[in-house]
């Protein structure tokens, strides 16, 4: 193998790993939580990671290769405002379903693209926000996801 060869190899290892590893040691530890959402006649169980402070709303699903089927994110406010969303280093379409306090969808935004910086705002004040990977569930406005809620905003 060639010097240049190897110049470039350690070039890529000195460029990629490193950002790599600085996302992963700043990940946010997120607790999880298991909620359901009926699609059809079917109620479908949800793993829902809880992003309910600043620092892991900010970070939210940045930085992840992939996500399991039947997983996203809950995102949790104390009070209701318009929400801002933003694809930054997210690697993976998303649908985001703006909920009010009860679950109930009352927007949708479908396949948010990945990486994309365009602000993504809700049009309503909302205390909760769903994200999960883009079309895997057909949600519509007016479907109820079913968390414990009440619990949630304490």
């Amino acid at each position: 193998m060639t010097n240049q060869i190897k110049i470039a190899i350690l070039g890529i290892f000195l460029t990629i790993l490193p950002s790599k590893f600085y996302a992963e040691i700043n990940s946010p530890i997120f607790k999880q939580i298991v909620c359901s959402v009926n699609v059809g006649n079917n109620a479908q169980k949800l793993f829902l990671e809880i992003a309910d402070n600043e620092q892991k709303r900010s970070y939210g699903l940045m930085n992840r290769e992939d996500m399991k089927y039947n997983s996203g994110m809950l995102f949790i406010w104390k009070g209701r405002q318009i929400r801002n969303f933003w694809m930054k280093n997210t690697h993976f379409n998303l649908d985001l379903f703006f909920l009010n306090n009860q679950g109930e969808i009352i927007e949708v935004y479908k396949n948010a693209k990945a990486f994309d910086e365009t602000n993504i705002k809700s049009q309503n004040e909302v205390n909760f926000v769903v994200e999960l990977k883009s079309g895997e569930y057909p949600l519509l406005i007016g479907d109820k996801f079913n968390c414990p809620f009440k619990e949630l905003l304490k």
